[in-house]
């Protein structure tokens, strides 16, 4: 999902540069902190799935991919876009740990 999430963002970054009054360069934090936030956040959130258990992390995932989406949506100035897509990419990381733990637990070996 983030590399189809980056994508799209990466052929909007100069129309977003423009509409906030940044430049091009400082923009391309929101690609970054994505990346970043996902590779810390994953297997953050693995070993919460196993904890508490993958259902409730992945829609807690999901609760956080929506208010992510929501502030970006809203978002006036780059610290209000950059907060969102750390938002974004900590809410999409649930989702592989929280479905391979499910797999595991309803595989029949």
């Amino acid at each position: 999902m983030n590399p189809i999430n980056n994508s799209m963002i990466a052929t909007a970054l100069v129309p977003i540069a423009t509409r906030i009054h940044v430049s091009v360069a400082q923009v391309t934090v929101l690609v970054t902190v994505l990346y970043l936030a996902s590779a810390i956040a994953q297997p953050t959130s693995g070993k919460l799935a196993a904890e508490f258990g993958p259902r409730r992390i992945f829609l807690s995932g999901i609760l956080l991919v929506l208010f992510g989406g929501l502030l970006g949506g809203l978002g006036r100035n780059l610290a209000m876009l950059i907060f969102s897509r750390i938002l974004i990419g900590i809410g999409t990381s649930p989702a592989y740990p929280s479905a391979m733990l499910l797999i595991r637990r309803h595989a029949v070996w």
